[in-house]
């Protein structure tokens, strides 16, 4: 059967098995490890994670490709699901990721695994550059960086040259490591309020980063907090890291009830 693939989904196959063991060589996965894979497509990375993990779930959404990969792979290491990812549930015990995800939705994917209740142990995944830059925040931060970071350390690998894949992506494509961190920077009973306030933060569209949160921190609030965490006039996307957890830590800290209920 030859399948077409479909433009709306994102989908960028890679062509070659080599290039597929030369990324999987440089990840962490190993005979012990439950490996969940995004999109699996035509299973050419499927395949290769089989031979190095002791589970490979393969989540793919396309009925078509959901068949063609059933009755392709009579391997009982491999679990071939058919779901959006979106919608999946994923393991309650220790996992990883390895995939090469759909583009078009690649910052929902994120998004999911963040607010997970169990975070996978590491991630590697294929995107665009943009969206790589994007989350190890270069060259400033954004929201996504700000999210992902107190729950993994982010480090772009390598470039993949497009003619690698079947249909030549217009972008260019990274491959991109997520390693938990031992212990995050965030405690799990904050995330949604680290993730909330943090959307707040970006979405006033003020011309300051202390600007935007003028409905929730008073103006001696604002001028103590200056003058502590040493914040000048900058944009939320020109604050580091650092100082996005401490504000956070900060606020959470002075905040009343109702300042607290205009950002949850």
């Amino acid at each position: 059967m030859v399948y077409h693939q479909k433009d709306s989904l994102g989908q960028n196959f890679i062509k070659y098995r080599g290039l597929v063991n030369e990324l999987i060589a440089v990840s962490d996965i190993n005979k012990e490890d439950t490996v969940v894979e995004i999109g699996p497509g035509k299973g050419i990375i499927t395949l290769e994670l089989a031979k190095v993990a002791n589970e490979v779930i393969a989540v793919e959404k396309d009925m078509e490709l959901y068949k063609n990969l059933k009755s392709k792979f009579q391997n009982p290491k491999i679990k071939i699901i058919n779901e959006d990812f979106l919608e999946f549930e994923l393991p309650k015990t220790k996992y990883k990721i390895f995939s090469n995800i759909p583009f078009s939705i690649t910052s929902e994917i994120i998004s999911k695994i963040l607010q997970s209740d169990n975070l996978p142990a590491s991630m590697y995944l294929i995107m665009q550059k943009e969206t790589a830059e994007k989350l190890v925040g270069k060259p400033n931060e954004t929201q996504s960086s700000i999210l992902t970071k107190p729950f993994f350390e982010i480090e772009i690998l390598g470039e993949i040259d497009r003619t690698n894949f079947t249909q030549k992506p217009q972008v260019r494509i990274m491959f991109v490591k997520f390693a938990k961190r031992q212990t995050a920077y965030i405690k799990d009973e904050d995330r949604k309020q680290f993730r909330d306030f943090v959307t707040y933060g970006f979405s006033q569209w003020q011309p300051t980063v202390m600007e935007s949160f003028k409905k929730v921190i008073s103006y001696d609030q604002s001028k103590n907090i200056k003058k502590m965490l040493k914040i000048g006039e900058v944009k939320p996307s020109e604050l580091s890291f650092d100082k996005w957890l401490l504000l956070f830590k900060t606020w959470k800290r002075i905040a009343n009830v109702k300042q607290r209920a205009v950002i949850s």
